[in-house]
């Protein structure tokens, strides 16, 4: 356990652990739905195929059974930044600046002067997957459950809003389904749906 949390910590991303989560749920999810052959939409109209060039280095079809921790340890170098190096000269890039430091500096020093020489603006993921999408966890995580529940086939509109709105409403204000056990927000419900359908479509094309 030592070594999974040092590995972890010693790479940075960009954006928050839990959203790198449920992108490695919804790539399996469309895998269950390919090899299931799984259909969904209001007239069943899509199906999903995972693009396995763009997965190809997430191995995910070794990772089916397997717990996002343990593909996350073994794969943070996907989603990792670059790190910041000391070197001792520089040559021209188009991608780097460099700047000089005088060993005596306090680190503090440094540090503020370091934050005024950077503009904003300027940061661009390095990582080899980067996440673009603007994703709320709570959102994504309402959406996933919401197309199993409804592929699942065993629990009715009604029965499903009910089980969102005792599960997130205390998590969230904003939830899909259910204010009280007899009053159900289908439209609310048929928006996440739609969400949940659209976003199984493009994880499976590799855009998150």
């Amino acid at each position: 356990m030592r070594n999974r949390v040092t590995k972890t910590l010693l790479n940075s991303t960009d954006k928050p652990i839990h959203l790198y989560r449920m992108w490695f749920h919804f790539v399996r999810l469309v895998v269950d739905c390919e090899k299931n052959k799984i259909t969904f939409g209001g007239k069943n109209e899509h199906k999903v195929k995972l693009n396995k060039k763009f997965y190809k280095d997430w191995g995910i079809e070794k990772y089916l059974t397997a717990s996002f921790d343990d593909w996350f340890h073994d794969k943070i170098e996907l989603f990792a930044e670059r790190e910041v190096e000391k070197v001792n000269e520089g040559k021209k890039s188009s991608d780097h600046f460099y700047l000089k430091v005088h060993k005596t500096q306090r680190k503090e020093d440094v540090i503020r002067q370091v934050r005024n020489l950077l503009e904003d603006g300027m940061f661009k993921s390095g990582s080899k997957f980067p996440i673009t999408g603007k994703h709320k966890y709570i959102n994504l995580h309402q959406q996933y459950n919401a197309f199993i529940l409804r592929q699942n086939g065993e629990m009715s509109g009604q029965q499903i809003g009910q089980w969102m709105g005792k599960q997130y409403s205390k998590y969230s204000k904003n939830v899909s389904g259910a204010n009280t056990e007899k009053e159900i927000n289908y439209t609310s419900m048929r928006r996440v749906y739609r969400a949940s359908e659209q976003q199984v479509l493009e994880v499976a094309r590799g855009e998150f």
